[in-house]
């Protein structure tokens, strides 16, 4: 009879176990996928903020953003 209760609670304690490591494993699955998603997102926001900076840093100043850049210029507010 003590050899059935012992051998009960390993079986619950092996059980236990493998839950809690198959529930880690779907943790770990679904966290990568967020960090591969935010990934996307920084690399399409720093290409977005790459191509913005060189167009309002261009010297070309017949640019439509020529307007903008004089309007909201730092030097202008200051002067």
């Amino acid at each position: 009879m003590k050899i059935m209760q012992e051998l009960s609670s390993n079986t619950d304690l092996a059980l236990r176990f493998r839950n809690y490591v198959i529930l880690l494993d779907r943790l770990m699955r679904e966290v990568e996928e967020e960090l591969q998603q935010n990934q996307s997102v920084r690399n399409e926001w720093s290409e977005w903020h790459s191509n913005w900076k060189n167009a309002w840093l261009s010297p070309t100043g017949s640019s439509p953003s020529s307007n903008l850049k004089e309007r909201f210029s730092v030097k202008r507010r200051l002067g």
